[in-house]
């Protein structure tokens, strides 16, 4: 962060308010940070990964991410909305033209206002993409059972035996649920699944406060709002805009063993972008700060093509 950091509240309508913070040079290329999850936010680790010397580094937490209010909130809440809410956030910055990031989600969104925005677009430098449509959730809930065993196991063990086949619905019931001892329960196990596979050498996550809990139960709602939905895109109607693409610059960095996002994501996105470059990062799963991934990134957003 330099002393040209600033963060605002942005209003965007529907009652939510958006939480932006604006880092680096201000004479500097802008730069968006479009965020994970849905519904994780941005950290400063994650802007870490930016430079503050000759970026514009613009960040924002989606609708009810992070710290934007209502936290946690799903109503007036889909991909529609925040391509909208991106390109409001543009206009009120009276940013011409911008580079857009984003890893796994963060990669589908900036995908998907580039191609309803490409008129606003510099390039695209993207990690670890997520796919979305029902395919691909299914993949993290049902299919990596076949590549991670245990973390699927594990995951599958608090729910009843009859409900294995929809795990995200089996969750979503429990988040919803009007015991605090069960929707912070479905939360911890959700969050171990998901650290399990996407870092499975990084030890098992600690319990945590109940406090800490009930954030992350908004933050898992959240996301199951979107996932339950296939992320309000069709697969298919996806690859087929990606298409649309080619007059940009676009990188995609993605780890050879991403369990999360498979690396078939990045190859069906390279063959569907004209034009675009595929980096692979060897020994790397769903890491954002694997040091290859750091590096590769980085190299990326020095790329003026």
């Amino acid at each position: 962060m330099t002393a040209h950091d600033d963060s605002f509240f942005l209003p965007v309508g529907d009652g939510h308010q958006l939480a932006v913070q604006i880092a680096g040079n201000p004479a500097g290329e802008p730069v968006l940070v479009l965020h994970g999850g849905p519904g994780s936010g941005c950290s400063p680790r994650l802007l870490s990964l930016y430079d503050p010397a000759r970026q514009r580094i613009v960040a924002f937490d989606q609708r009810g991410a992070g710290q934007s209010q209502p936290e946690g909130e799903t109503r007036a809440n889909t991909t529609a909305h925040l391509i909208a809410d991106i390109e409001h956030l543009r206009r009120q910055l009276g940013i011409a033209r911008w580079r857009v990031t984003g890893g796994s989600w963060g990669a589908t969104l900036a995908l998907a206002y580039a191609m309803a925005h490409p008129q606003a677009v510099t390039g695209l430098v993207l990690r670890s993409s997520f796919l979305p449509g029902m395919g691909n959730v299914r993949w993290f809930f049902q299919d990596v059972a076949e590549h991670c065993p245990a973390a699927w196991q594990a995951l599958a063990a608090g729910v009843e035996e009859g409900e294995r086949s929809d795990l995200l619905a089996a969750l979503m019931h429990r988040l919803v649920s009007p015991d605090p001892a069960v929707a912070r329960a479905a939360a911890m196990a959700w969050a171990r699944y998901e650290s399990a596979v996407a870092e499975p050498t990084v030890p098992r996550l600690a319990d945590l406060p109940a406090p800490e809990l009930d954030r992350l139960v908004r933050k898992y709602r959240l996301q199951g709002h979107y996932l339950a939905a296939g992320c309000f895109l069709d697969e298919a109607d996806f690859l087929a805009g990606c298409s649309t693409l080619g007059g940009l610059p676009v990188t995609l960095i993605h780890g050879r063993d991403d369990r999360v996002c498979p690396p078939a994501n990045a190859e069906r996105l390279h063959a569907a972008i004209p034009g675009s470059r595929l980096v692979w990062i060897a020994g790397c799963g769903h890491q954002a700060f694997n040091p290859a991934m750091v590096a590769a990134w980085r190299a990326a957003l020095v790329r003026a093509d």
